[in-house]
């Protein structure tokens, strides 16, 4: 039965050493502890597939900073040009602009489905070519639009389709290039490329707003991520996992040996197999994925980045040259005023994001979320508190509560930078099987992407009609957030990336939603007790045990780590 199939884990019996004498099979199956090295091969493939996180952040950035242009709003909005100096809250309330702000979500949520596919089965890289593309096809369309509203939409919902394939295979691609001990480093740079295309796009937004067209200069530039990412699926080399997935063993082998700088590679690669071979030995992955034994993983897929958008970080981002051109401290200094603020704001963000690339294998994940769950909760309440003692009525807040907002917003985002934003991608991209790891990452993008549109659609509505309280909306989801991560996110720091789910379904209360009574089935629990029982299952020889510990290769189920290297080293 799939379901049989599903709660086995395929274990090696024979005894294999590499040349520093680890032995393969209990290294391979975790029983023995092996440090992969870190080398510049790893850090340039991550870096640059991490410009499927600068996709995000180039929209991030520019698209908020370009809808508060006068000349681009005059063009193509021309409601919101008329209304600058009505309500503070409600200047921006424009539906048709609302609309252009979220089809990028949208159509990204939506294009992070057959993501999962192209991935799956034509390789990591291949998505990283398609969503260059996409983005590049984007760019051009909407800085050469002139009076066609629709060859503008059309433009942002080829970016959707970049974003949606680039944010799925982006963390899938530097989660397996990883050696365990840095996979959290280095999986965070594709957070820190989101925030530092946010970064690199306010600035450039504030030198585009002295031209006439400067906002098509803005949109022109979005081709530059696009690029770097196009030319990474040219020339970067597919991940081991997917080379092993799709057939590809010898070239597997031999990419994790470039990418680790060594030769020795024997523990790595068959662990590598023996997940492969488990994977062969399941059902359709999203079928797989609803499985009792993976509810907690795909619990954790669709709550981590669902809280992460409503947090409303991303939103304060996207629209805070909007937020801040009714900030009398940043107001009077004219169109580039808010956009210095944005600038500002982004850029303790990019800080806060940089310090848990260092720090996220150090201190672990749950540490950051929690502190920065409080950090951003009560950052929340004080900028609502702000703003509704000193708000009274017209376009602008009064001066004496200016700064106080620009300090508060900033620990706002300081509180993201360094938490959810970059956690809340990392966690649901590690906890999965190989066999849903694909699956798993399509319904976090969807979930991350189509929750990004709900918020980036209905924000400045809520501004104009809860006012103050949107910042209450957003602080009480934050309080959510924190009791989640107190309770049910797990500590996957430094646990490899083979082993992260069954760890996960390990946890003190997933264990009773993932097992009947909460019995972990041996398979799952202890690695050596699984390979006699295998052994007895599948074969009419004696166990290794049985044998006194002295396994036989005849003996050996199919997938173990001896008959992966076996093969692999035949190949």
């Amino acid at each position: 039965m799939a379901g049989d199939k599903e709660t086995e884990s395929v274990q090696p019996t024979d005894v294999l050493k590499n040349s520093k004498g680890i032995n393969i099979e209990r290294a391979a199956m975790g029983i023995v502890d092996v440090d992969a090295k870190m080398t510049i091969y790893v850090i340039l493939a991550c870096t640059i597939a991490a410009s499927g996180g600068l996709l995000f952040g180039y929209d991030g950035g520019c698209t908020g900073g370009v809808e508060s242009m006068p000349q681009f709003a005059r063009w193509w909005f021309p409601a919101t040009a008329d209304a600058r100096d009505t309500d503070f809250y409600c200047k921006y309330d424009d539906k048709p602009l609302q609309a252009y702000s979220a089809v990028m979500h949208f159509t990204g949520a939506v294009a992070s489905l057959p993501a999962s596919y192209v991935t799956q089965h034509f390789g990591r890289t291949t998505s990283m070519r398609v969503a260059g593309t996409a983005y590049i096809l984007g760019s051009i369309l909407q800085a050469s639009a002139m009076r066609s509203i629709s060859m503008l939409f059309i433009g942002r919902i080829l970016w959707g389709i970049g974003v949606g394939f680039g944010d799925h295979c982006a963390f899938i691609y530097t989660s397996e290039m990883a050696p365990p001990k840095w996979r959290g480093r280095l999986n965070t740079l594709v957070q820190c490329g989101t925030i530092t295309g946010i970064v690199v796009a306010s600035a450039i937004n504030i030198g585009t707003s002295r031209v006439l067209w400067g906002w098509r200069i803005s949109l022109a530039l979005a081709a530059v991520p696009g690029t770097i990412l196009l030319l990474g699926g040219i020339f970067l080399p597919d991940t081991p996992n997917s080379l092993v997935e799709r057939g590809h063993v010898e070239r597997g082998r031999e990419v994790l040996r470039r990418v680790r700088g060594t030769p020795d590679v024997d523990v790595e690669f068959a662990s590598i197999m023996i997940a492969n071979k488990a994977a062969q030995n399941t059902e359709n992955p999203w079928r797989s994925i609803g499985r009792r034994r993976n509810t907690p993983q795909l619990v954790l897929a669709i709550a981590m980045p669902f809280l992460q958008q409503w947090s409303g970080v991303n939103a304060v981002s996207f629209f805070a040259p909007q937020i801040f051109a009714g900030v009398s401290a940043f107001s009077t200094g004219g169109l580039e005023g808010p956009l210095y603020a944005a600038l500002l704001v982004n850029g303790v963000q990019w800080i806060a994001t940089i310090i848990t690339v260092i720090y996220v294998d150090k201190v672990g994940r749950r540490s950051l979320l929690i502190s920065g769950s409080i950090l951003g909760l009560l950052a929340d309440f004080a900028v609502a508190i702000v703003f509704a003692l000193s708000y009274n009525g017209g376009p602008n807040l009064p001066a004496g509560a200016s700064i106080a907002a620009i300090v508060l917003i900033g620990l706002y985002s300081i509180s993201f930078g360094f938490s959810w934003g970059p956690i809340g991608w990392l966690i649901p991209s590690e906890v999965h099987d190989l066999h849903t790891r694909s699956a798993g990452q399509s319904i976090t993008v969807f979930t991350q992407l189509l929750s990004g549109a709900i918020v980036t659609q209905v924000f400045l509505m809520m501004m104009c009609s809860l006012k103050w309280g949107v910042f209450v909306f957003f602080g009480l989801w934050q309080t959510v957030a924190l009791i989640f991560t107190i309770l049910l996110v797990p500590e996957t720091r430094g646990v490899p990336i083979e082993k992260t789910a069954n760890f996960v379904r390990a946890h003190w209360l997933w264990r009773h939603v993932a097992y009947p009574g909460g019995h972990i089935p041996i398979e799952d629990r202890d690695p050596a007790a699984a390979k006699s029982i295998r052994a007895g299952r599948n074969s009419d020889q004696p166990s290794p045990r049985d044998n006194g510990g002295k396994g036989t290769a005849a003996a050996a189920p199919d997938g173990s780590a001896a008959d992966a290297v076996a093969r692999a080293n035949a190949a």
